[in-house]
């Protein structure tokens, strides 16, 4: 993952490439497909690790509808990881509303996500330790950047300003002795949407404007 050190600099740079294409060009390499329709319909697929590690693996799959004016994107995430043990699953979505169509398509909107992650470490039935980390609600908004390789492919990443709530919840057993420790948490945060992964968004059907 590489982030911008400036997204000013970033964003005016896109600016530029988008305002460079002709207008009416939908891609980088114009190819006719998908067939046209009513909504754009796509499958998203995402990663964090390109190599895809057999010991740990942080991805997920979504949808992406188009609605008039605006693009609905849900998506699920799952990290799972056999040495270390932590599992987690997130599931969110956000309403793009593009404001430069093409090539290289700026857009913003509201998010909304939630997920759990559970990290345990056990030496035996009688001691363990557990950490178990609810999102109740994480809400904000994205600011990103859609790059159509193909008519029917793209690629896409965003910065997302969140508030997010949740509870944490500490359980520990010691020779069969429980206990547990709960507090409520919150964040307000600049960082990488889409879980900071490499997007990948195949359209099964796109309106063609």
């Amino acid at each position: 993952m590489v982030a911008a050190k400036s997204p000013i600099v970033l964003a005016l740079l896109l600016l530029g490439c988008a305002s460079a294409f002709p207008a009416g060009r939908t891609s980088f390499v114009s190819t006719g497909k998908p067939a046209a329709g009513a909504r754009d319909l796509g499958v998203i697929f995402n990663t964090s690790d390109l190599l895809l590690d057999l010991e740990s693996y942080q991805g997920g799959l979504g949808v992406k509808i188009g609605l008039d004016g605006f693009k609905l994107r849900a998506m699920a995430d799952v990290l799972l990881n056999t040495g270390f043990n932590p599992f987690s699953l997130t599931v969110g979505a956000v309403l793009e509303k593009h404001i430069l169509p093409g090539p290289v398509s700026l857009y913003w909107g509201p998010s909304a996500q939630m997920g759990v992650t559970l990290v345990a470490k056990r030496i035996d039935s009688d001691n363990w330790t557990q950490n178990l980390a609810w999102e109740i609600i994480s809400a904000g908004v994205v600011a990103g950047v859609e790059l159509f390789v193909f008519d029917f492919l793209s690629i896409f990443a965003e910065y997302n300003l969140a508030l997010t709530l949740g509870l944490n919840l500490d359980r520990m057993s010691v020779a069969g002795s429980v206990s547990t420790e709960g507090q409520f948490t919150y964040n307000l945060d600049l960082g990488l949407g889409n879980s900071a992964m490499f997007g990948i968004v195949i359209y099964l059907m796109r309106k063609k404007g």
